[in-house]
């Protein structure tokens, strides 16, 4: 059976912390664009949650992208949910890495330059989270190799 270090749960408690921050700056001003709305330029800043679910009605085309939105929104949250309630396994390390690299690669995929101070952050905090669940997860694998103790052989009695 595994068993959570000391060290490991330190890690996977900033994890959960920079999962909170990743979520909160995706909710603030994501990516920043000027667009042509009406006739006239103007500056139009967009949230993960206006992506979601602002974009019903919407006549801007940055805001009719539902799907991206909540792929944005549900990345921080899926990693959360892994790293609160797994304690004992690996799993938690791969779904971190997954999450972080699926993450930086959606933002730099669909927003590009346009990027806003959130998308920076949660860049930012997607590269820590790859390097700590990196981290993490060899840790988790070097504290179960310990804790497993070869049997030592008796010599036998004539």
């Amino acid at each position: 059976m595994s068993f959570e270090s000391k060290r490991c749960r330190n890690i996977r408690r900033i994890l959960i912390f920079l999962f909170i921050i990743c979520a909160y700056m995706l909710s603030t001003t994501f990516a920043v664009d000027i667009m042509e709305v009406n006739g006239a330029e103007q500056i139009v800043s967009m949230t993960a949650l206006n992506l979601a679910f602002g974009s019903m009605g919407s006549e801007i085309p940055a805001r009719q992208n539902t799907v991206i939105g909540l792929l944005y929104l549900a990345l921080p949250v899926i990693g959360f949910f892994f790293m609160f309630f797994d304690k004992k396994t690996n799993i938690k390390n791969f779904v971190g890495i997954g999450c972080g690299m699926i993450g930086m690669t959606s933002i730099f995929m669909f927003i590009g330059f346009n990027m806003g101070i959130g998308a920076l952050v949660s860049i930012l905090c997607y590269i820590l989270i790859d390097i700590l669940s990196i981290m993490a997860m060899f840790m988790h694998l070097q504290d179960n190799k310990k804790e497993i103790k070869p049997k030592t052989l008796k010599p036998h009695e004539n």
